[in-house]
């Protein structure tokens, strides 16, 4: 079996368990989560600073209840919108922002303007920004050395290399529920993937990688 075949199997049974999961399941750890998600920001990202993120739906890890923690804290919050090319832009984020449809892809993005990987980069600068200080991205299923499952579209991975092509190295945290941290090995990767630095988890915020070391 070629690895984009065990990546399918791999998100097929991952997502199979996440559709058992009851409601009060989801909030419990999503609660849990924006505790851990709050104390991973404060010790990694300086007062003021910049966040990306994402907003969880469905059966995905919750991420709301960490977003407005994120908020509350003082950080300027990012969410993804899709551009063409399998890119992303990011749009400031608040309580009560309006959500639109995607044009280049199934789900719901943030409404506003949209700001470039290189202006998220450097802070935009011209408006007094302060430049990117962390990213919380969304995971199907992590391993013990940071290898990523996400779900097969690459704009994660297209923006992560982009800011390894401008210098830019920060902190990241992916999401992901308890049981879908396996051991290393335990996710099938490819050229194009990058790894993260820690599993955002109910259970807490866990090292990966050379992190662990």
């Amino acid at each position: 079996m070629g690895t984009a075949e065990l990546k399918s199997a791999l998100r097929a049974r991952i997502w199979a368990a996440r559709r058992t999961m009851d409601q009060r399941e989801r909030e419990s750890a999503g609660e849990r989560i924006a505790a851990h998600g709050r104390a991973w920001a404060q010790a990694n990202v300086a007062e003021g600073g910049t966040v990306t993120a994402y907003l969880g739906v469905g059966a995905e890890p919750p991420t709301l209840a960490l977003l407005e923690s994120l908020h509350a804290e003082g950080l300027r919050v990012l969410l993804p919108v899709c551009l063409p090319g399998s890119q992303l832009g990011w749009v400031e984020w608040r309580p009560g922002i309006a959500f639109v449809r995607s044009r280049y892809a199934p789900v719901q993005e943030p409404e506003g303007p949209v700001i470039g990987a290189v202006d998220v980069a450097s802070g935009d600068g011209a408006a007094g920004r302060a430049p990117l200080g962390a990213i919380v991205l969304p995971a199907t299923a992590l391993d013990a050395a940071g290898r990523r499952l996400g779900q097969g579209g690459g704009y994660y991975d297209r923006f992560l290399a982009r800011l390894d092509t401008l210098g830019v190295r920060v902190p990241t945290a992916a999401v992901v529920y308890d049981g879908e941290l396996l051991a290393e090995g335990g996710v099938p990767d490819e050229p194009l993937d990058r790894r993260v630095g820690t599993a955002l988890t109910p259970a807490g915020a866990i090292a990966l990688g050379s992190n662990r070391e």
